[in-house]
């Protein structure tokens, strides 16, 4: 197990426990991971929260709507409101309280399991969780020690221990990474942490199941599959959230390009449905 001086353990929960958050999403719920903020003022800080799509897939709702461009019934998605429960500690240790905050689901890709949500609160996070470096996956070995956090059962931040164990396991054409830190349903959408650098590595989704008794399942909380940092900086890049991860982005300039793109695809759509109509 890797040595922890006793120092140390106020930085792991600087910047692990704290950037931990418990997620409400109606009748379901899981973690999150703050990994941005910033802001000019006291009231003026952007946060965004990394979960998994899964715990807030009960939020977003396809309805059909009369589009006065196309001149016909066309779809469009309807997101609830979650909630996220950031913590508060006293002596840095005991998890005293949680503050409740409105969020905005901003981004989701059901294929890829990760939705992005924006706080409304507009005050600095407690804290954000450092991503590892894109690019530098290669560098990874199998028995290197991590950390997984998150709200397991719905408690406030659970800390496990274990190391790497896979890599490259594909499940549902996607890559996921296997580690043996303890996780239960609840962690979905929390972290998986390098331990000597205190670098996110992934989001942990999925539990190793096998038959139980009476036609059940058991789940195997030793192995627990993580979304890997890599798929979550696609995520970002393909969404338009770069500058979370590339100060040389702007919030405005991405949420810019957003809506460029919906633009485009939008009038691509309609030129298409004005050909087809015009064909013999």
């Amino acid at each position: 197990m890797a040595k922890t001086k006793a120092r140390d353990y106020d930085e792991l929960h600087r910047r692990l426990h704290l950037a931990c958050a418990r997620v409400r999403a109606g009748n379901a719920g899981g973690s999150g991971t703050i990994i941005y903020s910033a802001g000019g003022g006291e009231d003026d800080y952007s946060t965004y929260v990394l979960t998994n799509h899964h715990v807030v897939d009960g939020l977003i709702k396809v309805e059909d709507y009369w589009d006065p461009v196309l001149q016909r019934e066309a779809k469009r998605d309807v997101r609830g409101l979650p909630y996220v429960e950031l913590f508060t500690y006293r002596w840095e240790s005991r998890a005293v309280g949680a503050t409740s905050v409105e969020a905005e689901i901003v981004a989701y890709d059901e294929d890829e399991d990760l939705a992005l949500l924006h706080l409304r609160s507009g005050r600095k996070a407690p804290a954000v969780a450092t991503l590892y470096p894109r690019g530098k996956e290669r560098d990874l070995r199998i028995g290197m020690p991590v950390f997984c956090v998150g709200a397991g059962l719905g408690e406030p931040p659970v800390t496990t221990y274990g190391i790497l164990s896979q890599f490259g396991r594909e499940i549902d054409h996607q890559e996921y990474w296997l580690s043996t830190a303890p996780s239960i349903y609840g962690n979905s959408g929390g972290a998986l942490f390098l331990a000597d650098t205190l670098e996110m590595l992934g989001v942990p989704a999925r539990l190793a199941v096998m038959g139980g008794f009476l036609g059940g399942s058991d789940a195997i909380t030793h192995l627990s599959f993580a979304i890997t940092i890599t798929r979550i900086y696609d995520f970002l890049e393909r969404q338009c959230f770069r500058f979370i991860y590339d100060p040389s982005f702007t919030e405005a300039g991405e949420a810019e390009e957003r809506r460029r793109r919906r633009e485009a695809d939008r009038m691509q759509l309609v030129q298409r449905e004005r050909a087809e109509g015009a064909a013999p």
